[in-house]
């Protein structure tokens, strides 16, 4: 018997025991039907809408290591608590000279603009393209807690984030795609991951659908195209039978309205194999280009990517590894931005982050960064979102490391009055990101428990 090819495989397991949400990619049948729900929530109309790319890492990488927030404006000032915190040095990395060399713009920080705002920090966050720059701020904040199995948790604001209905809890990713995908009229209602760590959605988790698979399943090639639709058709053709035969009229109506024909169906392989031909690997770059062509045919309202700025770095000894990827991330995050535009999408799209936890900024024992739950960065770029930086850091417990600080939600700033206290800057964020996406006041504080929008964040 003839060996199946990975394609086969790929296309063959889409529609049987495989990944719902594939099958809905080559189906054309949203994941409620396929789940065997025929109403999808019914979200009110947004103004605005906008689709979300966020990067999570359980690893919970040291993204606020070295961002803006953390140099001192005078590195002689004795009396600056922010010339305590620990930087790579580049002498320490002599063995290798080329992360020797990226380690110095780290150790002596770029001073650089987001829009009209100084900032110091390390000097890869510089090579970002400048009009991206002139959208993109950074959030500090803290996630209030220390542990890598945590991050469903965090996800879920500690169970601040209400369900629909305002009951229960939800997840921060399924809380943006259920308020945002009917206005965005995607074909999920849920979020596509691509890369990064594993999310859930209505109490499943959802799978990684890599860039490559994801290419494999839609190549643009004859052959490919027909089996598909041709297995797809059969799968439809079972399910008007059930339906038919015991189904209820919304659902007879549901699979009217969203069952594709023959046409749409290579209509959409061939668009989704066309604008990712240039996919050669699953690297943070490649889901960036993952990301946009799924956004392009506007399939769902979130995805999902993991783009690394070091790891889990306890060990890593002379912050090695936290200078070739933060340096790495640049690249990755400039792709992004260069497609969103190249496809017309960068006015319709906010790109964030959110892993676990933050890390230590002063360096431990062995020369590495412990988990700090006390303090996490949140990068954000969108052209509603206001460049700087948002809130900020102080030292605790004798100096022994940094927080969070309470912030202005009307200046961001951790100066004279400030109304978003250490404990609710993770619910702020989260509204205002929110609030970026369309997402009106009125549903935000339905769903978000505690906090404020940080209207300094916004572009008015």
């Amino acid at each position: 018997m003839a060996r199946l090819s990975r394609r086969d495989l790929l296309i063959r397991s889409s529609l049987g025991l495989g990944s719902v949400q594939l099958r809905s990619l080559v189906t054309g049948l949203p994941v409620p039907f396929l789940m065997g729900l025929a109403n999808r929530t019914l979200a009110q109309e947004l103004t605005d809408p906008r689709y979300l790319v966020i990067s999570h890492l359980q690893a919970a990488d040291p993204v606020g290591a070295n961002a803006p927030g953390t140099y001192a404006d005078d590195p002689n000032d004795g009396n600056d608590p922010l010339n305590m915190i620990e930087h790579p040095v580049a002498a320490e990395l002599a063995a290798n000279p080329a992360t020797q060399q990226a380690a110095l713009g780290f150790e002596t920080p770029s001073t650089f603009n987001l829009g009209n705002v100084e900032v110091k920090a390390a000097a890869p966050w510089a090579t970002l393209d400048e009009d991206l720059r002139a959208n993109m701020a950074f959030w500090h904040h803290g996630t209030f807690t220390n542990a890598h199995p945590d991050f469903p948790a965090v996800r879920r604001f500690n169970g601040a984030i209400k369900g629909y209905d305002g009951s229960g809890s939800d997840e921060l990713d399924a809380t943006i795609a259920q308020e945002t995908n009917q206005a965005l009229g995607t074909l999920l209602e849920e979020p596509i991951s691509v890369g990064g760590t594993r999310i859930s959605y209505g109490g499943r988790e959802l799978p990684i659908l890599k860039p490559t698979d994801i290419q494999a399943l839609f190549a643009s090639s004859i052959t490919n195209i027909d089996q598909m639709v041709q297995l797809r058709d059969g799968f439809i053709d079972r399910a008007y039978r059930t339906v038919k035969d015991d189904g209820t009229p919304a659902q007879k109506a549901f699979l009217e309205k969203y069952a594709r024909s023959r046409s749409e169906a290579i209509e959409m392989g061939d668009s989704l194999g066309e604008l990712i031909t240039d996919i050669d690997g699953d690297d943070a770059a490649n889901q960036a280009k993952m990301a946009v062509a799924l956004l392009q045919l506007n399939l769902s309202p979130v995805i999902t990517i993991g783009i690394p700025f070091g790891g889990d770095n306890h060990q890593d000894i002379n912050l090695a590894d936290e200078v070739d990827e933060t340096t790495a991330a640049m690249p990755a995050i400039n792709t992004l931005w260069q497609e969103l535009k190249a496809a017309n999408l960068h006015e319709k799209t906010i790109i964030s982050s959110l892993n676990t936890f933050g890390r230590t900024l002063k360096r431990n024992a062995t020369g590495g960064r412990n988990h700090n739950g006390r303090h996490h960065t949140m990068f954000v770029i969108g052209t509603n979102i206001k460049p700087g930086v948002i809130g900020g850091i102080e030292p605790e417990d004798n100096n022994r490391d940094f927080i969070a600080s309470a912030f202005s939600s009307t200046t961001g700033l951790t100066t004279g009055s400030t109304d978003i206290p250490y404990d609710e800057t993770l619910v702020a964020a989260g509204k205002t990101l929110s609030k970026a996406l369309g997402i009106s006041d009125e549903r935000i504080n339905q769903r978000f428990d505690g906090g404020k929008i940080i209207s300094a964040a916004l572009k008015s």
